[in-house]
């Protein structure tokens, strides 16, 4: 079935009327999931056909008068370049037909036609045809989040709803802008009624039929999904529209989503957000305060003139305490960190690369859970670190690292956040994502979620009778559904697929 619930529909082409006739009852009797909506005895006909009745599938003789299946698949193309195609052919025209097998040709049937063999091609092609209309969606829906122009047409077609509901779940800070270990993009499966996508792991844009929902809130919806996927001790950002809106306002909602939730996303703060109440959020984004900043500069320039650098620490504490309190989005934030943390790595001289700093910074911002943890992560190392602390910057070596590794792999199933795991080897966050960068040029999470999806792929090769919501926590997701969307990012295919 279409992502609709339709039917596909089919034309058939055959200058032959009985095997016209023979296809069409096959399909009509045995082929629940297609519709015939056209015929035609060559391929000047099937172009017409085509144009009035814009079907998913066209089923095309090779030989035929006036214009042959091959011209028909060239014609057709130019005119709908998302039309499939499955050609006819006896066993002798196979080699001539094998050329069009590229573009929108999904299969082949050889003459004459035999109706179990029609059954396992058009299976065959419904298949096929699931596929692609999910890999149309998924490539228009990246493009839509992405910001690109999407025609209201190619909306239309493959998003053909009436009305949708949409909303963005966070978890932590805002994702990565330039560090190399890029995380993986996140899409739904082939079987979800409904889109989803993510910049990385961390997120999920939601785009959900009015249908699919049916008459539930679609806030009630998402606190579900937010409870179930939320990582002890992170903070989630759900921002939503509760109303429902038609296709060709989805390119303006999701911008709308990405935009608020660059403007209120707020470290350690979880936050449920009604963007039809739009009135409402603009008294929430705080003016620009450069006096402020400016001041809190100058006060720590004095005290560094008369080396009172625990006084620094105290003004920054003090600051950010402040910041806490007033709610102040990361974005704000992030400008406020880069200059002060810019005086403090030159009153320390940190011969530390910009590259890398770049990356910690990054970091910081990504895994912190609290403006506290912010603040010890962005500045603790180049202020007073503990013995402890120092002893283990100088333990940089790969047996220290293989602890951690086997740590990792021997506790798979429970909550693994990079806090904990910092807090367990006495290390700061901000040096334990460094040894992940030098050892294996992934992030934390890039290296947590292979290990879980590798360990996933072992256990269904080793037992296929396993349910999928076993295997899902047995390598530390809660969230079935979650785990499948982060599973057929990493491999390509579903659960139930790979298992297969």
């Amino acid at each position: 079935m279409k992502p609709n619930g339709n039917r596909y529909k089919v034309v058939v082409v055959d200058d032959e009327v009985m095997a016209v006739k023979a296809i069409c009852c096959i399909i009509e009797n045995q082929c629940p999931e297609f519709e015939v909506v056209g015929t035609a005895g060559n391929g000047s006909e099937a172009l017409k056909m085509i144009m009035k009745t814009s079907p998913d599938l066209v089923l095309t003789d090779v030989e035929m008068p006036v214009l042959n299946g091959l011209e028909l698949v060239r014609e057709a193309s130019r005119m709908r370049p998302d039309l499939c195609f499955c050609i006819i052919s006896g066993y002798q025209d196979f080699e001539y037909a094998r050329d069009a097998f590229r573009g929108g040709v999904l299969d082949y049937l050889t003459k004459p036609i035999v109706p179990s063999q029609m059954l396992r091609t058009m299976k065959n092609v419904e298949e096929k045809l699931r596929k692609f209309y999910y890999d149309r969606r998924v490539g228009i829906f990246r493009k839509i989040c992405v910001g690109e122009t999407i025609s209201l047409e190619e909306i239309q077609a493959f998003f053909p709803y009436k009305e949708f509901y949409a909303a963005l779940l966070r978890e932590n800070g805002l994702p990565r802008r330039y560090s190399p270990a890029k995380e993986p993009e996140l899409y739904g499966t082939i079987d979800e009624a409904y889109m989803v996508y993510g910049r990385d792991n961390m997120e999920e844009l939601f785009l959900i039929p009015r249908e699919v929902l049916g008459q539930q809130p679609l806030i009630d919806y998402m606190t579900r999904v937010e409870r179930r996927q939320k990582t002890e001790g992170s903070y989630t950002t759900l921002l939503y529209y509760g109303e429902a809106f038609s296709g060709p306002e989805i390119s303006e909602k999701i911008r709308d989503l990405y935009y608020w939730l660059n403007t209120l996303s707020t470290v350690g703060l979880s936050q449920v957000v009604d963007l039809d109440k739009k009135r409402l959020l603009m008294e929430r984004i705080p003016s620009p305060d450069t006096s402020e900043l400016s001041a809190i500069l100058q006060e720590m320039e004095q005290y560094a003139k008369t080396g009172r650098y625990d006084q620094i620490q105290k003004c920054i504490a003090k600051a950010f305490t402040r910041w806490e309190e007033e709610k102040r989005p990361q974005i704000w934030l992030e400008q406020a960190a880069r200059r002060t943390l810019n005086f403090i790595r030159m009153q320390a001289r940190s011969e530390e690369s910009l590259i890398e700093s770049e990356y910690q910074f990054e970091d910081a911002f990504y895994y912190s859970t609290s403006m506290e943890m912010l603040r010890q992560n962005l500045y603790t190392p180049f202020h007073h670190l503990t013995e402890k602390e120092k002893e283990n910057y100088k333990v940089d070596s790969p047996e220290f690292f293989e602890k951690i590794k086997v740590y990792l792999s021997d506790h798979i199933s429970e909550p693994l956040s990079l806090q904990a795991i910092s807090n367990l080897f006495a290390i700061s966050q901000a040096y334990m994502s460094k040894l992940f960068r030098k050892y294996t040029r992934q992030s934390y999470n890039q290296y947590l979620t292979g290990i879980r999806m590798e360990r996933a792929k072992q256990l269904m090769e080793e037992n296929s009778e396993l349910f999928v919501k076993d295997i899902a926590e047995m390598v530390g997701y809660r969230d079935q559904f979650y785990f499948s969307r982060i599973f057929h990012s990493y491999t390509g295919k579903s659960p139930a697929d790979y298992i297969k």
